[in-house]
């Protein structure tokens, strides 16, 4: 009877420590999962993004004219693009816990070699270094953050790609704030990439266990391209990835030149684009939740669209602001939107799916700018940024190839 009664207090203290882990630190753990790679989210921005304000000292220092600076700024996404296309097996093979470990140090180490450049060529070849080591922590951090979606059962991925745009502002301010406090780029890159470098190392391994899905049923290819059962999803976030590359590298000229703003405007113009675009990141989780994917994706591409058109045809700067902000918003969810869709699918590893569709969605991100230039000249700025308009309308109505599939 001792012994039956002992076994019996066993079992019911069993159940009752089942219930805590159940209740109180499973729980825990997944919110702690939860910051934690949105934490390593922003630190990835915040080293990648800081040296970008320093461009114009680089060109200086080098005396580089316009043509010298733009190729060599070229290395950057050739280096990424490359990456891209082989990573994705690569991060499957390594698993992502290594991939990121791995890719947030290379990144952070490969920070400082643009600050080395004695000439266009070898500022060339340490961007397109820097852009080498990109792919692993971006396939690597995306695939974890659709894994912690799936383990505490709600969206992520948005806000995740919000604090990128926080960590992306904190690391330009930096930037800026260095350049006028008179730290060379060697000095600032010495202080902020190991600040930041080590905290992404930290919480890589400071991260609970994360589920691991069983394997897919697909071989890794030697290349992430998309599978033709992938190219409308691939193809989705085209139109809204050109149009933030727009944003990037034109917004400025467009307020100066277009409807002829004065410097405090046309500082607002690229603020008003990534302030929405973070918003629309962080409430896109909740929205999407609402709304599916696939109706989400298609109002908020008609908002990129609406923007859109009135940049063709707004005259006043206060236009031009709301319609900036309005693309950013529009373009806010297409991405982190394209990732979840891309590693739910079961026909080939999901690292080599999302790695397809960063180059996609990457690619686009760069053609887009130089396709804009390119038809400004013939027809001006404003038509420029209206030649976005199909790819946009494309996504809308690629915007079904988000629903979940079972391959």
């Amino acid at each position: 009877m001792a012994s039956e009664a002992n076994k019996t207090l066993q079992s019911d203290l069993g159940l009752v420590y089942g219930n805590i882990m159940t209740t109180v630190i499973a729980p825990s753990a997944k919110r702690s999962a939860i910051w934690n790679i949105r934490a390593l989210f922003f630190c990835e921005a915040a080293v990648l993004t800081s040296i970008f304000p320093r461009f114009p000292d680089f060109k200086q220092v080098l005396a580089l004219d316009h043509a010298q600076l733009g190729i060599s700024l070229l290395g950057l996404p050739l280096g990424t693009l490359l990456s891209l296309l082989m990573a994705g097996g690569l991060v499957d093979r390594l698993g992502t816990r290594r991939a990121s470990l791995v890719g947030i140090c290379l990144v952070s180490v490969s920070m400082i070699l643009p600050a080395l450049s004695w000439s266009m060529a070898s500022l060339f070849g340490a961007l397109f270094v820097v852009g080498l080591s990109l792919a692993l922590i971006e396939i690597g951090m995306n695939v974890d953050a659709d894994r912690v979606e799936k383990w505490v059962s709600r969206p992520i991925m948005g806000s995740c790609h919000g604090f990128w745009s926080l960590g992306a502002l904190t690391g330009t301010g930096l930037g800026a704030i260095s350049a006028g406090v008179g730290l060379s780029p060697l000095q600032q890159v010495l202080i902020t990439s190991p600040v930041f470098g080590i905290a992404g190392f930290l919480i890589i391994q400071l991260r609970a266990a994360i589920p691991v899905p069983a394997p897919s049923s697909g071989q890794s290819p030697p290349f992430a391209l998309p599978s033709k059962a992938m190219l409308g999803l691939a193809a989705f976030s085209v139109g809204l990835q050109m149009s933030e590359g727009a944003a990037f590298d034109w917004s400025g000229i467009y307020m100066k030149e277009v409807v002829g703003a004065n410097a405090a405007f046309i500082g607002m113009a690229y603020f008003a684009f990534t302030l929405p675009m973070a918003i629309g990141r962080f409430f896109g989780d909740h929205f999407r939740t609402v709304l599916g994917p696939v109706r989400l994706a298609r109002i908020t591409t008609l908002i990129a669209i609406l923007g859109l058109l009135v940049l063709g045809l707004t005259e006043t700067p206060i236009g031009a602001v709301v319609a900036w902000a309005l693309v950013g918003l529009g373009a806010s969810m297409a991405f982190p939107l394209a990732v979840t869709a891309a590693a739910a699918r079961k026909d080939r590893p999901a690292a080599v799916n999302v790695a397809s569709v960063f180059l996609v969605a990457f690619t686009a991100f760069v053609i887009g700018p130089p396709l804009i230039g390119f038809v400004a000249k013939g027809i001006g700025l404003q038509n420029g940024l209206l030649s976005l308009l199909p790819f946009c309308i494309l996504g809308y109505f690629l915007a079904p190839s988000l629903n979940p599939r079972r391959d």
